[in-house]
């Protein structure tokens, strides 16, 4: 872990596919979506689909 890790950690979910919390987050998951449909990975669409979509209690701020 790096020094500005430990002082500024990313928000984590903790649901089974955890939702993104931070825009880079978002930029990362939605990349990989990208490229599991440009390669036909039907599992790798579906994961990041339930990354991105779905209530997340940490994301919407309902957790503390």
């Amino acid at each position: 872990m790096t020094e500005s890790q430990a002082q500024n950690p990313e928000p984590s979910c903790n649901h089974l596919f955890a939702h993104p919390q931070t825009p880079e987050q978002r930029e990362r998951v939605e990349a990989a979506l990208e490229n599991a449909r440009l390669t036909g990975d039907a599992q790798g669409v579906l994961v990041a689909m339930a990354q991105l979509l779905g209530p997340c209690d940490v994301r919407d701020g309902r957790q503390s």
